[in-house]
């Protein structure tokens, strides 16, 4: 077939297109994957505001341990991204969009232009409004310069507390308790993992926690973080009197979506930008993915789910017609000497009556192993469940949730 020479000249002279994608995390380096897969031809520009290339968030906690970690923890090496052709640009900071003319600006002033936009800016750790946050010896806990900063801090701390018991700040206790240092985990919550375990598994697993050596305080509803004759902070007042002294305190209270380049924008935002189903914003030719949007009035914050967003936005970008279907994603963590996996329904109060009529359950315990397994049924169907301890049932259980 002979092809029209004025279409091969045209084809020539038209600009690549040019998408832009704010953030280096998983939804941004997936985006970038999958704009290249669909449109070969395309310029991609990651601006990140990292001094590290793109990494393993969710396994930090290996820094910690042994610094020597930090190297093992990058997704790709340096050449991966110039031999795709992907832009990294590090330590640059947006400060402002302006969608009208389709322009980024940076906070060095630079300013960068696009066709497609990805907004990937992730999150960052949520500080609640508690007196003496901001004292040298609190820290958190969500990038590698975090984790870095405070494994230089472990071996000359008196002991540690983490304020809160999420999946960070259980990692972090029992990572500094492995480090030799004596830990406390203060949840404001009645037990931990509320969303996750039922009272009795998370009974047991709690036990677990304390029989690994860090100590827990549920219902620990913090007065002020206080301070030494130096003005470092020196432990951590609740609201009952009592006082837990510790000079490394890691604020572990959960995160917040990055949104504060957007103001003026007109970027729909619900503290988290919202999306439809191809990931497009309110904004023409403006995308977002991860744990700074949100699909669907859901938003969960895990690594495989901003990882799909991030492809979905990445193919659409470059001209994909792509619809992202929100999973409901099982929980899995492994840490304090144990494993849990649970799914879908795992508290029965939670069910409508008509459905309660209809419940019935299967519980196996052993608490000499600190195992429990919760299997929660409506009708002849599997509702949800509970593994702690002893997990290898995940994935048949999670295949017949599924059906």
């Amino acid at each position: 077939m002979i092809q029209d020479p004025l279409r091969i000249l045209e084809d020539f002279l038209l600009p690549a297109l040019n998408i832009v994608i704010i953030g280096s995390g998983i939804a941004g380096l997936s985006a970038a994957q999958a704009a290249r897969e669909t449109a070969p031809d395309c310029r991609v520009t990651i601006l990140s505001d990292d001094s590290h290339p793109p990494y393993y968030r969710q396994r930090l906690c290996e820094v910690l341990e042994d610094p020597a970690r930090a190297a093992q923890l990058y997704l790709h090496p340096d050449t991966w991204y110039g031999e795709r052709g992907f832009d990294l640009r590090l330590n640059q900071r947006v400060s402002r969009l302006d969608t009208a003319n389709k322009a980024v600006y940076l906070a060095d002033g630079t300013l960068v232009r696009y066709d497609r936009l990805i907004l990937a800016s992730g999150s960052q750790s949520l500080l609640p409004p508690i007196k003496g946050a901001n004292l040298p010896g609190v820290e958190t806990l969500w990038t590698m310069e975090d984790a870095k900063r405070i494994e230089a801090r472990i071996d000359s701390a008196n002991g540690a507390i983490i304020i809160g018991g999420g999946l960070l700040g259980l990692e972090a206790a029992y990572t500094l308790h492995k480090r030799g240092l004596r830990s406390l985990i203060l949840e404001r919550l009645p037990r931990l993992m509320m969303r996750q375990l039922d009272e009795r598994a998370a009974g047991l697993f709690t036990a677990q926690v304390e029989k690994e050596g860090t100590h827990v305080a549920t219902d620990a509803f913090i007065d002020e973080i206080t301070a030494d004759e130096m003005g470092q902070a020196s432990g951590v007042r609740l609201q009952d009197g009592s006082l837990h002294k510790a000079d490394l305190i890691i604020i572990s209270a959960g995160v917040k979506a990055r949104l504060e380049y957007l103001e003026g924008s007109g970027i729909a935002m619900e503290r988290h930008i919202l999306v439809d189903q191809r990931m497009r914003t309110n904004v023409k030719d403006v995308y977002a993915a991860g744990d700074c949007a949100m699909f669907d009035r859901r938003w969960y914050g895990l690594w495989p789910i901003a990882k799909q967003q991030g492809a979905t936005a990445g193919q659409n970008a470059a001209g994909g017609q792509a619809e992202y279907e929100m999973p409901v994603p099982p929980y899995l963590l492994k840490t304090m000497g144990t494993q849990i996996a649970s799914a879908g329904l795992v508290e029965e109060s939670s069910l409508p009556p008509e459905e309660l009529e209809q419940l019935h359950r299967e519980i196996l315990e052993n608490s000499e192993l600190y195992q429990y397994a919760k299997k929660l049924y409506v009708g002849d169907t599997l509702s949800g469940f509970i593994l702690l301890g002893d997990t290898r049932a995940f994935s048949s259980l999670n295949r017949q949730l599924k059906q």
